[in-house]
Parts: structure tokens; sequence; C-alpha cells
């Protein structure tokens, strides 16, 4: 499997950034506190914030009242928007074969092995598609 674990990371960043602004904690989040209490390295958290950055999912603010807050709602962001965000079409699995065996069983064999991993991975991100950050929100709460 290929996604990275910042995929993962970058979904707890939106969800912390999310909670804390909604509880009135912050209007903006600091990098240093997102680092901190997420335990992500800066050179990566800086990684995660410039993907979400460029897929309009989170906005910045230079200067002592700056840091990071959501740029759209949460009830309006997919796990799968994080995962395209993160992982820009990268597929999750490698189909590419480079076997010497010739034929049409060996033909046969890459297709359908490709069209169980392909079907995998839409089913994956179909479900993705269906679970905002709100819903995550909530379920936290219950």
């Amino acid at each position: 499997m290929s996604y990275s674990l910042s995929f993962t990371k970058s979904i707890l960043v939106v969800i912390f950034i999310s909670d804390k602004i909604r509880h009135n904690q912050f209007e903006f989040l600091s990098t240093a506190d997102i680092s901190k209490y997420l335990s992500i390295p800066k050179p990566t958290l800086v990684k995660i914030l410039q993907n979400l950055y460029m897929a309009k999912i989170i906005e910045t603010k230079e200067g002592k009242q700056g840091g990071i807050r959501l740029l759209k709602d949460p009830s309006k962001i997919t796990v799968l928007e994080i995962l395209e965000a993160m992982e820009k079409g990268k597929p999750l699995f490698h189909t590419s074969f480079n076997i010497l065996a010739e034929g049409k069983r060996p033909d046969n064999a890459q297709k359908s092995i490709k069209n169980i991993l392909t079907n995998a991975e839409n089913k994956l991100k179909k479900e993705l598609s269906r679970k905002t950050i709100e819903e995550i929100l909530i379920e936290m709460n219950e």
C-alpha cells in the first residue's frame, strides 16, 4: 500500500484545528501548538499544512495573532478531500507488474489483479467521501 502516514496525520491536524476553534479556544492556531499537541515534527507539519493550504482547506495568517484555521466549514470537508490534498492522485496500490512472462494467461492474471485493486481503491474512496470532519467531531463527543 502506498498512502503516506502524512495522510493520517493530516486528518488529525484538521480535526484538531476544527475542534479548538469550534470551542472558541482560538481564532488561529500556531504551528508550534499543533506540532506539540499532535506530536508531529515541525518539518512534517509544514508539508501537511502546505498541502492543506493548496487544497483550500486551511488558511494562514502571519503575525502575532496569526496561525492556521480552517477555510471551509467542517461539514464541507470530507476525509476524501484530505486524502486528495495529501496524496495528489497517487494510487493506493501499485499495478505495474513488469513481469517477463508473456501470453494470454499472464496478461489475464495482471488484468484481473489490476481490476481487483482498482475496485478496492474506488470503494475506499467512496467510503472516505461519505465521512466529514463535522461527523468525526460529533463522534468525538459521544
